[in-house]
């Protein structure tokens, strides 16, 4: 499992050293982390990643009264988070036992933690909300929303993309009408590499969605994870738009928003932002520029859900349609994302990372017809199958190898 990356920067920082004010939000008894490989049935590649598992970091608290709360976020992701397996199981590493003062208060913990590390912020915000919601005998997405002042009712099914990976206009067609057939009313096809080959692979998915489905009854986007200049982004715009692509993600490499805001101005298919926003500090500065039309975001970037739902906020304040994603992932992360899509009141978002995970660390999401149902069971309302026996207690030194933790 990879290492590496930014470890000192996670790790060095002075625990709590910058936590904000505010009184105890509960009691953590145990805190534990593991670090789970999850093998693919296919290898996932794209401009970024070419990888056959996914290496996952979980965290597991417990509460004073009992309840149990878990996350999972994606260690081998640096290409979206910045992060590797390393640098977060180092910042993990570097928290001390939950004898600590620090602990009366997870929610600054993570708050802390998410300056430097937020993928292992993410962890330690929706162990501590999967446990609380738990104690509470509520689903997360419920108490969500009343944190956030929405009513609460039962969500339906919520609708989620299917992803198209890289491969051949063949293999697009045939998993576009596998999508098409099985309910997804959006696809989303990875792009960015070879401009001919990413067209021909488009205009088979459109051709095998629409005879699937009927006519446009698939909507179809584009994602190049930054993989095109603006001169090659500018060029397949045409095509895209002449094949009803309704958005194009990060066309240009991160870091350039000029770039990205030269294409939006002259591209006829909407131009939506991911790598390059990660806070609403980030989503500022896209409309500021004229960037994008919308924005991809992700709690493993954001850190905290406070974060994550600030960055929305800002978002619809300024116009900006809003995504919520997610790296891939097992039924542990996707179940968060599934929670936040409700409590968040967001009705774009990818919610079946684990769609192409070959062994899983938890069960007890579903998916049909192309839409995730949340379960009402309180917290996450998932199972996870770890032993939390094999697990690192925090306060004790480890690594990426000591911390490995085997399905069963």
């Amino acid at each position: 499992m990879s290492g590496g990356g930014r470890t000192a920067a996670c790790a060095d920082r002075p625990v709590g050293a910058d936590r904000p004010p505010g009184g105890p939000a509960g009691a953590v008894r145990e805190a534990a982390y593991g670090v789970v490989a999850l093998p693919l049935r296919r290898r996932l590649t794209h401009t970024s990643v070419d990888t056959g598992e996914l290496e996952q970091v979980v965290l597991r608290l417990v509460l004073a009264d009992g309840a149990t709360g878990w996350a999972e976020t994606r260690g081998n992701g640096a290409y979206a988070t910045h992060h590797t397996t390393g640098s977060v199981v180092a910042a993990l590493a570097a928290l001390p036992a939950v004898t600590h003062p620090v602990w009366r208060d997870p929610a600054a913990l993570a708050a802390s933690v998410a300056r430097h590390c937020p993928p292992a912020a993410m962890l330690l915000d929706v162990a501590y909300r999967d446990a609380a919601a738990r104690a509470r005998g509520v689903p997360l997405a419920s108490a969500l929303r009343a944190e956030h002042g929405l009513p609460d009712r039962p969500p339906g099914p919520l609708p989620t993309h299917a992803a198209i990976p890289f491969g051949t206009p063949r293999e697009a067609a045939e998993l576009s009408a596998l999508a098409a057939a099985s309910g997804f009313r959006r696809v989303k096809i990875r792009v960015g590499g070879d401009p001919v080959q990413d067209s021909a692979r488009i205009a088979a998915a459109r051709t095998a969605a629409d005879r699937a489905a009927g006519p446009g009854a698939v909507v179809l986007a584009a994602d190049a994870n930054g993989g095109w200049d603006p001169e090659t982004a500018l060029a397949t715009a045409p095509w895209l738009a002449r094949y009803g692509v309704a958005w194009l993600e990060q066309p240009t490499a991160p870091g350039d928003l000029r770039a990205m805001a030269r294409v939006r101005a002259e591209s006829p298919v909407p131009v939506w932002a991911d790598e390059d926003v990660r806070d609403a500090a980030d989503v500022r500065a896209v409309a500021d520029l004229g960037a994008a039309d919308g924005v991809h975001l992700k709690l493993e970037k954001a850190g905290t859900v406070a974060a994550l739902a600030e960055a929305v906020a800002v978002a619809r304040g300024r116009g900006l349609d809003v995504a919520l994603g997610q790296m891939d992932c097992g039924r542990l992360g996707c179940a968060t994302t599934a929670h936040l899509a409700a409590g968040l009141g967001l009705s774009v978002a990818e919610l079946w990372g684990c769609a192409n995970v070959g062994r899983d660390l938890a069960d007890g999401l579903e998916l049909r017809d192309g839409a995730v149902s949340l379960p009402t069971a309180p917290g996450l309302g998932v199972r996870v199958l770890l032993d939390p026996a094999r697990l690192t207690p925090l306060g004790r030194p480890g690594t990426p190898a000591s911390a490995g933790v085997p399905l069963p």
